[in-house]
């Protein structure tokens, strides 16, 4: 099937899904996202074919649009006003959080993947490592529509946008320590040469729009330039063998710092968030594989340990002294992995071509909606009712 058919096909089923999920009235996302994964995995290999493996490559500026715009959206939310909140004794709250997550799964990866193989063993750990560590920062905002936020609804909020910076550190760490592999379609990273490119190739990237933004611009003159930009970044950023959620993240922080045109630039990120993400759902669907016996088991597993890590990392920040005030139970508000998480395995599918990576990919996926569609059931204490809110 030729190219424009294929990315026809994908970009009318994204547009037709948003319509259905968010133009409905009282439509819930997290009881959809399951669909458009579905319907990716329809179109992928397995079944019709439409969006094999040679087609996927061919539309690798279409994969590093969504993971970069993913990666922007997360950079423009740091700004300095937010970074200068992240006071010691909150840290304290991410570090119980964030650190617990990464170093369980981190040593429990270590010690299984040697186990399946040569390969990206100890990048694929790091890679689990940070996903498993990732929560969804508007997860508990987007359960209860129309509700304010209680002080510990936004105190989760904030732990988990500060807490993906330790992930996507170790997320980048992965592209340091990649094994050559065969069967990868990009090479792995070395800091020794492609370090210093990454860098001064987002330093003047940075200053290019910077001068683009310089000037007021009309919204659809915005729009166009956010879009080239993701897209100029993330292919760069393809070159240097580096991620373009990273690239992007990075690009989209010292905008948000530097230019005055951030709550702006932003908006028109927002604007596009929700139709890329129903994309991002449908291709990974395409790469997934046939359900198996060991792929369930490594679900459950990696279910059992993220549930044991965040509640486990809820009650220790409701312990310490961290100048956040939460009951025990607030790791239940941490469950929800969002589209950060789910672009890190897009990534690191495209980064570390591997048998091995589709397999734990596909396993994040299935622990992921079972963590998403349950999640709700235990947020009744953290959430206050609509008839008590002033």
């Amino acid at each position: 099937m030729s190219l424009f058919i294929t990315l026809s096909t994908v970009l009318f089923l994204a547009l037709i899904g948003y319509h259905l999920v968010y133009g409905s009235p009282g439509g819930r996302f997290h009881l959809s996202g399951a669909a458009f994964l579905l319907v990716g995995y329809l179109l992928g290999p397995d079944l019709l074919g439409i969006l094999d493996e040679k087609t996927a490559t061919e539309l690798y500026p279409l994969s590093g649009l969504v993971t970069g715009w993913v990666g922007l959206m997360y950079g423009l939310q740091l700004d300095l006003p937010f970074m200068k909140r992240l006071t010691p004794p909150f840290m304290l709250a991410v570090f119980l959080d964030t650190g617990m997550t990464l170093l369980l799964f981190f040593a429990m990866s270590q010690a299984l993947f040697p186990l399946l193989g040569s390969g990206y063993s100890l990048s694929l750990a790091l890679v689990t490592a940070a996903t498993a560590a990732c929560s969804s920062q508007a997860a508990l905002v987007m359960a209860s529509p129309g509700l304010k936020p209680t002080r510990a609804v936004t105190a989760l909020m904030r732990i988990a946008t500060a807490g993906s910076l330790l992930s996507l550190g170790v997320f980048a760490a992965a592209f340091f320590f990649s094994a050559p592999n065969p069967s990868s379609d990009r090479l792995s990273m070395t800091i020794q040469t492609d370090l210093p490119m990454v860098l001064m190739s987002t330093a003047v990237l940075v200053v290019l729009y910077t001068l683009f933004f310089s000037e007021r611009r009309s919204r659809e003159e915005l729009i166009l330039i956010v879009t080239g930009m993701v897209v100029l970044t993330s292919g760069l950023a393809a070159t240097h063998h580096f991620s373009p959620l990273l690239a992007n993240g990075i690009t989209g922080f010292f905008l948000g710092n530097t230019t005055r045109y951030r709550d702006r630039i932003l908006s028109m990120v927002i604007i596009l968030e929700k139709p890329l993400y129903l994309l991002l759902l449908i291709l990974l669907g395409a790469r997934a594989i046939p359900f198996s016996q060991g792929l369930l088991l490594t679900a459950a597993l990696y279910l059992l340990l993220r549930t044991m890590a965040k509640l486990g990392g809820g009650c220790l920040i409701s312990l310490f002294h961290t100048d956040v005030t939460m009951p025990r139970n607030a790791g239940t508000g941490l469950m929800e992995q969002g589209g950060l998480a789910l672009a890190l395995c897009f990534d690191a599918q495209h980064a570390f071509a591997d048998p091995i990576t589709h397999n734990l990919v596909t396993a994040i996926l299935l622990a992921t909606l079972a963590s998403d569609l349950t999640g709700r059931l235990t947020w009744g204490e953290l959430i206050p009712k609509r008839e008590n809110m002033p």
